[in-house]
């Protein structure tokens, strides 16, 4: 009697899964293959609401991962699954059903394992971030997820795991810089053109920024301020383009310098500001946008720049399949999304880099010009030395 009175919730669960894992996903999500996980392995349905996404790797092949998946034993799945090579996405784990990927927190996240095996010389490709950034570029739009390292985290990341991946070889700046860049509005107002500068001002973003927006807009103010000295790039390539509290800080900063008063906010006042400081110190990098084909003395101050940070080896003035590798390679390295073009954003940071690259390199020449008599007291025409004694 006992197993006649569970056969029907069996069935039931039988039933409700496949329902809900094979409901069509909106039409602005990446293709997607659909391998169910063994039925031990996941919770149908869900006890909290979506809001955040959790990062994994698999350590581990991709075929190692799927046995797993679905061998009801392991009391183990994850959503979704994104192969090294070629960034196939295969889905486990309806997203209205609760995964076992992160103890927990599974009742309040999506997990996407990453096939990633040293060992087995499977390494994180290209392909995987890009399709990895659109599923969950997807994701976060359907479910309002907001999309910052506060809600997209490593396993590692969450109170009490003891898991330690992603390791250190996952890229966290190139990956959100494409889950930034992929956004579907987002990408589709970067079509239009849609990064908003003041006029005749590209390179500074139009007012009305304040704490919490995430935008390229607040990209492109982090960038100008870390030009002008009041941010450290290293902060900006990082931060994921959202105003938080450096950034609140460094505008009160700048409009303190101005004799403005410190809000902390960018309005109007902050942006003009911002438009003269920019022109007293103009940047030795081109000013207008550049991309693939391009062939002038501006693509050559270009490759100049690129060049003395390390990026490029020759100056030909053409912009070609050598200086998008160039500009795409220097946009991953500092959370920008990786398009290859020269626009705002990129320019501003590739002033601010060699900014800091020049105030470097002058400090160590200044250290190995102090001569051994700079060390010493004179006194006349005689050097008394202070002898470590």
């Amino acid at each position: 009697m006992r197993w006649v009175a569970v056969l029907p919730l069996v069935f039931g669960f039988a039933l409700v899964a496949p329902a809900s894992a094979r409901a069509a996903p909106p039409d602005y999500y990446p293709p997607i293959d659909w391998i169910p996980a063994a039925r031990a392995n996941y919770d149908v349905g869900r006890t909290m609401r979506i809001t955040a996404i959790v990062i994994h790797e698999t350590d581990g092949s991709y075929l190692s991962a799927l046995n797993w998946f679905q061998n009801p034993r392991s009391h183990v799945s994850a959503h979704y699954l994104v192969r090294a090579w070629g960034g196939g996405i295969t889905q486990f784990v309806a997203e209205g059903d609760t995964a076992y990927h992160a103890r927990a927190a599974n009742p309040w996240t999506i997990g996407i394992e990453h096939e990633y095996n040293p060992r087995q010389a499977i390494w994180h490709t290209d392909a995987q971030y890009r399709s990895s950034a659109l599923l969950v570029c997807a994701i976060a739009q359907r479910y309002g997820i907001p999309v910052d390292r506060k809600h997209i985290v490593g396993h590692n990341e969450l109170p009490g795991t003891d898991h330690s991946d992603p390791g250190p070889t996952w890229n966290w700046n190139y990956y959100m810089s494409l889950v930034r860049g992929c956004s579907v509005d987002r990408a589709q107002a970067a079509a239009r053109g849609g990064l908003r500068t003041i006029a005749d001002n590209g390179y500074v973003p139009t007012a009305g920024l304040t704490v919490d927006d995430v935008s390229d807009e607040v990209s492109l103010l982090q960038w100008d301020l870390a030009y002008l000295g009041f941010m450290d790039p290293e902060e900006v390539s990082g931060g994921g383009a959202r105003f938080g509290p450096l950034t609140e800080q460094a505008v009160t900063a700048f409009q303190e310098s101005k004799g403005l008063p410190g809000t902390g906010s960018y309005g109007d006042r902050t942006a003009a500001a911002l438009v003269q400081s920019l022109l007293e110190n103009p940047a030795d990098v081109p000013v207008r946008d550049l991309d693939v084909e391009a062939d002038s003395d501006e693509v050559a101050q270009l490759q100049t720049a690129l060049g003395r940070l390390g990026y490029m080896d020759r100056v030909t003035g053409y912009y070609g399949e050598i200086t998008a590798d160039a500009v795409s390679s220097f946009q991953q390295d500092n959370g920008i999304y990786a398009t290859a073009a020269y626009g705002p954003i990129t320019r501003m940071a590739l002033a601010a880099r060699l900014r800091a690259s020049l105030a470097a390199e002058r400090a160590t020449l200044a250290t190995e010009q102090t001569t051994p008599a700079e060390a010493g007291l004179p006194i006349g025409f005689l050097t008394l030395w202070l002898l470590p004694y």
